[in-house]
């Protein structure tokens, strides 16, 4: 894996800052699919859980920084079929943006349907931070998204079909060497850029390490696990 220092250093030189506001929360990885079997979100059983936190935080003030990965289009093949079976999670992401509370960064998973920018940068309160998804430099979702795409896809139709597949192309990833080889790429970040904070998601563990944090996924770690950003303090919260 490499590419996320270069895309970094790119970034920062041609990104035009958001001014960071002064309460966020950040979540990333709801994998929202159609509403068949191999919706991610709907076989959680955590959308009820996902809905109350954003709504407390809507009614609170907040802006929504949604880290990638919200829409599985992978799985869910259709925008359409994916805001019907999720109508009030797509709700509330347009509700906070309606607002001018929302910021959205591209997941693997909604590539080729969603014109999100690939990364963000927000300065204020003394903090810089960079947002991206975490699929920079992990080349099956990355450069080589389409492949990744068609064994998600092809899995699907093998489990559908009663045939047992790699557990790495459930709907609930666990792949431990993935996260350290990510989370390598965002520590020597750290390293050479200390004075930034990187949020970043993917993964689907929770990570916060100094600097760097990771938002983790509820369908997979069966909680809610999350930041709040309040005046330049990244906070985690966790909920089940």
């Amino acid at each position: 894996m490499s590419g996320l220092a270069e895309k970094f250093n790119d970034y920062i030189h041609y990104l035009k800052p958001i001014p960071l506001p002064a309460k966020c929360i950040v979540m990333s990885d709801a994998h929202a699919g159609n509403g068949d079997m191999h919706d991610p979100l709907r076989g959680s059983g955590f959308e009820n859980l996902i809905l109350d936190i954003l709504r407390e935080y809507h009614g609170k003030g907040y802006t929504l920084l949604k880290n990638g990965d919200w829409w599985d289009v992978w799985r869910g093949h259709d925008v359409a079929l994916i805001s019907a079976a999720h109508f009030h999670l797509w709700e509330i992401a347009r509700a906070y943006g309606c607002m001018g509370r929302l910021y959205e960064t591209l997941g693997n998973h909604e590539r080729d349907c969603f014109n999100y920018p690939e990364a963000l940068i927000f300065e204020g309160f003394g903090k810089k931070i960079f947002m991206w998804h975490g699929a920079i430099g992990d080349w099956p979702n990355d450069e080589g998204w389409r492949v990744g795409r068609f064994a998600i896809r092809s899995a699907d139709q093998l489990t559908g079909m009663g045939i047992k597949v790699d557990p790495q192309t459930s709907p609930h990833p666990t792949n431990p060497e993935r996260h350290e080889a990510v989370r390598s790429m965002a520590h020597n970040l750290v390293v050479q850029y200390p004075d930034w904070d990187f949020l970043w998601g993917h993964t689907h563990y929770f990570d916060n390490d100094g600097n760097n944090h990771n938002s983790g996924a509820p369908i997979s770690i069966s909680e809610y696990r999350g930041y709040l950003i309040e005046e330049g303090n990244i906070i985690p919260i966790r909920r089940t």
